[in-house]
C-alpha cells in the first residue's frame, strides 16, 4: 500500500502536541494551553480571566496539580487577585498573600528552566472559599 506525505502526515499529527507540551496546570485548571505561547509571561499567553474555568479553591488548605511532559527545573506558586495586581509567593495558603474568602482572583505558576533558559507560566481563575469548600482536585480538564 503506498502513503504520501500527507497519509504520514495526518497519522502523525497527533503525537506533536505529546512531544511538544512542556507543562500544564490540571488543578485548579489552566485558564489555557499553547505550547508556543508558554514562556509569556504572566500567564502563558492567556492573560484574560477565563470565566468557564474559574475553580473554588482553599484559602489554606489547597492542592494544586500538574502535568510535567518534559524539562526539569522548580516551579512556584502565586496569587494575585486580578491579572493587574502584583503576583505574590504563596506555598498553599493564600491568606499570606491578603486573599479574603469570597473572592476571586488568579493562581500563577511558574517552571524556572534548570538550564537557565528562561521559564514557562500557566494561570489558573479562582474564586477563594473556605477550606471545606474546594473543589479544585475534582474539576480537571486533560490538554488534548
Amino acid at each position: 500500500m503506498k502513503y504520501g506525505i500527507f497519509h504520514i502526515f495526518v497519522l502523525l499529527a497527533p503525537l506533536f502536541n505529546v512531544v511538544n507540551a512542556h507543562y500544564e496546570l490540571i488543578a485548579p485548571p489552566s485558564r489555557g494551553f499553547e505550547d508556543s505561547l508558554e514562556p509569556n509571561s504572566p500567564c502563558g499567553g492567556f492573560n484574560n480571566v477565563n470565566s468557564s474555568r474559574i475553580t473554588n479553591f482553599p484559602i489554606s488548605q489547597g492542592i494544586v496539580t500538574a502535568n510535567f511532559y518534559d524539562g526539569d527545573g522548580t516551579i512556584l506558586l502565586y496569587f494575585a487577585p486580578d491579572i493587574n495586581s502584583t503576583f505574590i509567593s504563596v506555598s498553599v495558603n493564600l491568606s499570606k498573600a491578603n486573599a479574603v474568602i469570597g473572592s476571586q482572583g488568579v493562581i500563577q505558576s511558574v517552571f524556572n528552566l534548570s538550564t537557565g533558559n528562561g521559564a514557562w507560566y500557566q494561570c489558573a481563575d479562582i474564586k477563594v472559599t473556605s477550606d471545606t469548600q474546594s473543589t479544585s482536585n475534582t474539576q480537571s480538564t486533560k490538554h488534548q
